[in-house]
C-alpha cells in the first residue's frame, strides 16, 4: 500500500508523512504537533546551523566518497579503527547492505520491531523465524526464549532498544547472547538506532577485529538529524568490506557528512538532551498511565507504547488528528494488533495537550 494512501486509512508505514497527515486532516504542516516520529526536539545548538550555513559554499563540489573526516570523529567515540566504521545514508541504508553482505538463508527476528528489517529480509529471498514479544510481560525480551531459538539461523537482528516497545536485554545478557550466537554459528546485527538514549545498555563497545556480530548507529534519533539521513556501522573489517562492495558511490552526502560530524563533537548538547529525557520521560509516563482508556508500557527510549483499551486506536487516530496531534499507529506491527499506538517524548508543553486530547478522546 502506498504511504500517502495508507495513511487515509490511518496506517501508514512509518511516522512523520507529515504531508499526507496535512492533507487527510486539512491543515498546514507547520501546524502538525508530530508524536508520530522519534526524534530528538531540542533546538538545534547555534554552531550546528554555522556548519548548515557553511556548506552551501561547497554544494557545488563532490562530497569525500571515504567520508573520512566523519569516520575520524566516529573513532574518537569508539574503540575502533577506520576500517571497522562505515558512515551510510541512514540506519535502514546500513541494515539493508549488511544483509545483501551477509546474504542470510534463515533469519530470526524478534517482533514486533522495526518493519524494514522483514522488509529487507524479504527483498533478500531470507526464509524468517520469528519470537514474539509479549504483552502480559510488558513486551520484555526473553533472554532464554531468543537462546532456544538460535539453532537454524544464519543471522539474528535485534533492535537494542527495540522499536516499538522500547524494551531491551540487560547488557550482560545481551553479551552472553552475542557469544551464544557466535559459538552457534549465527550472525547478529544489533540495532542501536536508540541508543543514545540510554548507552549504558550499548554493546559497541565490547566490538573487536573479529567479533560476529555489527552494531549499526543513527543520527536521526538522538541527535534530530532525521531531515538529511545520516547513520554509521561498527563491526569487524571483514563485514564492514563486504558491505561497501553494495554502497552507491558518494552515498553520504556534503550535508550529512559535515552536520553529522559537528553534532558529535556537540558534548553541551548531548549531555543537556540525556538531562532533559531523563526528567520529560519518567513525567510523561507517570501521565499516561493515569489516563483513563489506556495502558502505556515502560521504554528506554524517546517513545512509548500504548494501548487503547477500547480496541480501536483508529479511533484515537482520528480524533487526535482533528486537532492537529500526529501519533503513530502501531496495527500494522508484526505481533500487534489496532489496539496499539506509539507517542514520541516531546517538550513539555506539547506533551501536555497530548495528555489533555488523550483524557478528552476517553470521555468523548
Amino acid at each position: 500500500m502506498h504511504e500517502i494512501d495508507s495513511i487515509k486509512t490511518g496506517l501508514p508505514r512509518h511516522g512523520g508523512h507529515l504531508r499526507a497527515f496535512a492533507e487527510r486532516f486539512q491543515i498546514a504542516e507547520n501546524k502538525i504537533l508530530d508524536f508520530s516520529s522519534s526524534v530528538n526536539p531540542l533546538p538545534f545548538p547555534e554552531s550546528l546551523l554555522e556548519t548548515y550555513a557553511q556548506c552551501a559554499l561547497e554544494l557545488g563540489a563532490y562530497p569525500d566518497p571515504e567520508a573520512l573526516l566523519l569516520c575520524e570523529e566516529i573513532t574518537r567515540h569508539y574503540p575502533l579503527q577506520r576500517a571497522n566504521v562505515l558512515p551510510g545514508n541512514g540506519a535502514v541504508a546500513l541494515i539493508g547492505l549488511a544483509i545483501r553482505a551477509l546474504a542470510p538463508k534463515r533469519a530470526l527476528v524478534v517482533e514486533p520491531s522495526f518493519t524494514e528489517y522483514r522488509r529487507l529480509l524479504e527483498l533478500q529471498g531470507a526464509e524468517m523465524a520469528s519470537i514474539r514479544l509479549k504483552e502480559d510481560r510488558h513486551f520484555a525480551f526473553q533472554f532464554s526464549e531468543i537462546m532456544a531459538q538460535l539453532g537454524g539461523a544464519d543471522l539474528l537482528i535485534l533492535g537494542h532498544p527495540n522499536s516499538p516497545t522500547g524494551t531491551a536485554l540487560a547488557k550482560e545478557e545481551l553479551l552472553k547472547l552475542l557469544a551464544a550466537a557466535r559459538s552457534a554459528g549465527v550472525f547478529v546485527i544489533v540495532d542501536e538506532a536508540f541508543a543514545d538514549w540510554c548507552p549504558e545498555f550499548s554493546v559497541a563497545s565490547a566490538l573487536q577485529m573479529d567479533s560476529r556480530f555489527l552494531v549499526i548507529r543513527s543520527l536521526t534519533k538522538f541527535y534530530g538529524l532525521a531531515g538529511i539521513r545520516a547513520g554509521f556501522a561498527l563491526g569487524p573489517t571483514e563485514i564492514i568490506e563486504a558491505m561497501k562492495h553494495f554502497q552507491d558511490s558518494w552515498d553520504i552526502n556534503i550535508l550529512a557528512q559535515k552536520l553529522s560530524t559537528a553534532m558529535l563533537q556537540e558534548t553541551p548538547f548531548i549531555q543537556k538532551t540525556r538531562a532533559w529525557f531523563s526528567r520529560e520521560s519518567r513525567w510523561l509516563y507517570q501521565q499516561l498511565n493515569q489516563l483513563e482508556g489506556f495502558k502505556a508500557f515502560p521504554s528506554l527510549a524517546n517513545f512509548f507504547l500504548l494501548k487503547s483499551l477500547s480496541g480501536d486506536a483508529q479511533e484515537v487516530f482520528e480524533f487526535l488528528g482533528r486537532r492537529g496531534i500526529y501519533i503513530r499507529l502501531a496495527g500494522n506491527y508484526p505481533g500487534l494488533n489496532p489496539a496499539y499506538l506509539r507517542v514520541a517524548l516531546r517538550q513539555r508543553y506539547d506533551n501536555e495537550r497530548l495528555i489533555e486530547a488523550l483524557k478528552d478522546c476517553a470521555h468523548s
